[in-house]
């Protein structure tokens, strides 16, 4: 059986597994060449500015040394369209690769991977590294997408976009419902744990018990006197203590423990 303790760990490792996955940038790139149109699913890195609003744009040139490990011979050129440097996977920390492509002129780095999985997530360590001195965008492709885009490489009428996507947005929302059905539940069970001690705290009170009246034997043994006149005494007055009505002379009373006088048919009533 698992314990308590390994219980509670599985919501909060769910939540720090989201809150992780929400800080990972989602974009996709899009190259526009003539009459060709291509989208490629990236990821971006975490530690470069985050493409915003409608996405930036640039022509894409490959460069030399291509894992750009080291000062990139190939320099940007300058013009109206900021010039982005594509990038192969391997022989160095992304975030070298990123600031070789900075130092060299370039607006933006797409790094391909180097090797053909076809699956971003298991990659996703790529995207990591210092942001210090960064001020370039970066992402992630694939190594298809990469030796697809590396064709219209140099070619000033292919436009390559970094779009940013919602998917940031997903993952924020599913955070916070995540975090309100906790919530919900801690609410939930809280409630249910005071109804349960209200009940048990009730049950274990004394019932009261339900007052019948008095008994024959207990009205006989009060003591009965017969009105008179009113006896300061014994604090006889001339009016009955319960129906308010005044003494006859003559009428037999019951003599009350407060030592108020009745008349004696109220007891049984």
């Amino acid at each position: 059986m698992a314990s308590p303790r390994g219980r509670a760990s599985f919501p909060l490792c769910f939540f720090l597994m989201i809150c992780l996955m929400a800080q990972l940038g989602a974009s996709n790139v899009v190259l526009m060449a003539n009459d060709t149109t291509l989208s490629f699913y990236d990821v971006e890195a975490t530690f470069t500015p985050a493409v915003k609003g409608s996405g930036v744009n640039g022509v894409l040139y490959a460069v030399e040394p291509m894992d750009a490990c080291s000062p990139l011979r190939t320099k940007a050129i300058e013009g109206s369209v900021s010039p982005f440097a594509l990038v192969i996977r391997g022989g160095c920390q992304f975030d070298d690769k990123v600031r070789n492509a900075q130092n060299a002129g370039f607006k933006a780095a797409i790094v391909y991977d180097n090797e053909d999985n076809g699956v971003l997530v298991s990659r996703i360590i790529a995207v990591a590294g210092s942001s210090s001195g960064v001020h370039i965008y970066a992402v992630f492709v694939s190594k298809a997408s990469g030796e697809e885009l590396k064709k219209y490489s140099g070619q000033t009428d292919a436009e390559l976009w970094i779009i940013p996507t919602y998917e940031n947005s997903v993952w924020s929302i599913m955070a916070i419902s995540f975090i309100s059905l906790l919530a919900m539940s801690a609410i939930l069970a809280a409630c249910f744990f005071v109804r349960h001690q209200i009940r048990r705290d009730r049950a274990r009170l004394p019932q009261a018990r339900e007052f019948h009246g008095m008994s024959s034997q207990l009205v006989k043994a009060m003591p009965s006197l017969i009105f008179t006149k009113v006896q300061e005494d014994n604090c006889t007055s001339a009016t009955c203590a319960i129906c308010l009505e005044d003494y006859s002379v003559g009428e037999k009373l019951r003599v009350l423990p407060c030592r108020h006088s009745m008349f004696l048919s109220h007891l049984f009533n």
